[in-house]
């Protein structure tokens, strides 16, 4: 099976490793930089703005899946989708696509959130809302939507800006996050087991309190921790039974457990 990543950056490269090692073959996109992969089943293509649409075809149309894992542009809430078609028509019309979106779609407010609560193509009130709606009207159920909540994993902690943003923070917040290590594993469980016109959420099964969390990570770190005070209180859970159901078995359940490398 041969799987194309358009962007290989912190999540879409060890991907792409990880793939390779399970057999795939894989053909990996960058913006601006070259990638140094020696695999035999690995190629590489460099997006050029100036390059023919159809010279970039050539390489992605042959793809069995496509994984969207570029990050949104910051000019504008619809230059991510624009982008994200724009990807789309350079591949075959029966390739099967994963896009990564965002926990981020969901309201701040307590509650626990479902993908049955917004499913896929209903939100537009931000960038990956945008994108969700522009490919699932393209895609309909060769689409699987992947929404990550906060990315976790080496040289990605959150705890480091925040410690320097000289912000305070909510204490009894909790954390809705997903190691590096689950992002991989669950993208590769829908690849593996085919699973397809689904909006499945990717984050761990516990939610400890952001106060405890991060203190407790920056001192594994050895830096300072950020400012916490406790004047609200919020319940905002991400729920990640659907993936549970799906049958995928996280490796790091309780963010606690979180490896620092």
């Amino acid at each position: 099976m041969k799987v194309g990543i358009i962007g290989l950056g912190w999540l879409g490269l060890p991907l792409a490793k990880s793939l390779l090692n399970k057999g795939f073959q894989v053909i990996g996109t960058t913006r601006s930089r070259s990638v140094d992969l020696s695999h035999e089943r690995f190629s590489h293509v460099l997006l050029d703005p100036l390059q023919k649409k159809q010279a970039v075809s050539a390489y992605l149309n042959d793809v069995d899946v496509l994984i969207l894992a570029f990050t949104p542009s910051k000019t504008d809430e619809k230059t991510y989708a624009k982008d994200c078609v724009r990807m789309l028509d350079l591949a075959s019309p029966s390739c099967k696509v994963i896009q990564l979106s965002s926990t981020s779609i969901y309201p701040e407010r307590n509650a626990t959130f479902t993908e049955s609560d917004y499913p896929a193509g209903s939100v537009k009130t931000n960038s990956v809302g945008y994108a969700e709606l522009a490919i699932s009207s393209m895609l309909r159920d060769r689409l699987t939507v992947i929404r990550l909540s906060g990315l976790v994993g080496p040289s990605r902690y959150p705890v480091t800006a925040m410690s320097k943003s000289g912000k305070t923070y909510q204490a009894f917040e909790r954390v809705n996050l997903i190691h590096r290590e689950d992002a991989i594993g669950l993208i590769e469980h829908v690849i593996l087991n085919k699973i397809w016109n689904k909006t499945i959420n990717g984050c761990a099964t516990e939610h400890p309190l952001k106060g405890q969390f991060y203190t407790e990570m920056a001192s594994k770190l050895g830096i300072q921790p950020p400012l916490f005070e406790d004047k609200t209180r919020s319940e905002r859970i991400i729920s990640n039974a659907y993936s549970l159901e799906l049958g995928y078995k996280y490796i790091y359940p309780d963010p606690k457990s979180f490896p620092i490398a």
